[in-house]
């Protein structure tokens, strides 16, 4: 029997989230550090650079849109009645019990994960807007402490993409990993429930 766990928009979210994502590391890497063994235009990473983030920031809104707009917000957002689940979550991905909970479509650690990327995409939005136009966020730039915190801020959200990547693949191979294939597919595949025993 297959379910449908994520429907197109959030498969097509999902992919432009990972792809901005990956092009703005590599971009970002590069006009930080060029390699020596890689020489290409630097005006040319910068606009790559440039592409994803208006990506990246275009699909957070409809993202934000889609799911206020569907009322499944729950779903995806680290809300207070979640905290009662953050107990029976660790003790089952530290392996500290085999039973798994039933948390919903998200467990607790996907949600923090996906609240914390919404939050670090419009922190890394207005960090990047204030770099691009130095000129002109003389403001905001004294507002955030001037362009070195805003430099520093923006490289953590660098770094915590980096490191979220491989926790957010952590949660999705412990869980279940015959999910994995709904991110590409939509569907998941479910074994009906067999029938309770008949009475005597």
């Amino acid at each position: 029997m297959k379910l449908l766990l994520h429907p197109l928009p959030v498969r097509i979210f999902h992919w432009v989230m990972f792809a901005a994502v990956m092009t703005l590391l590599a971009t970002g890497l590069y006009m930080h550090e060029p390699p020596a063994w890689l020489r290409l235009p630097m005006s040319m990473m910068r606009e790559f650079h440039g592409v994803a983030a208006a990506a990246l920031v275009v699909n957070l809104i409809l993202h934000i849109y889609y799911y206020v707009r569907t009322g499944k917000y729950t779903e995806v957002l680290l809300l207070p009645g979640d905290w009662a689940n953050v107990r029976s979550f660790l003790r089952y991905y530290l392996f500290v019990t085999a039973n798994h909970p039933n948390f919903g479509r998200y467990n607790p650690g996907q949600k923090a994960l996906f609240t914390a990327w919404g939050l670090v995409v419009i922190v890394a939005a207005v960090t990047g807007a204030a770099l691009l136009f130095p000129d002109d966020s003389t403001r905001l730039q004294r507002l955030l402490g001037g362009l070195n915190a805003i430099r520093s801020a923006h490289f953590f959200v660098a770094a915590f993409f980096a490191a979220s990547v491989p926790f957010h693949l952590y949660l999705v191979f412990t869980e279940s990993p015959a999910k994995l294939q709904s991110i590409f597919t939509g569907y998941v595949r479910k074994e009906p429930k067999p029938p309770p025993p008949k009475a005597p």
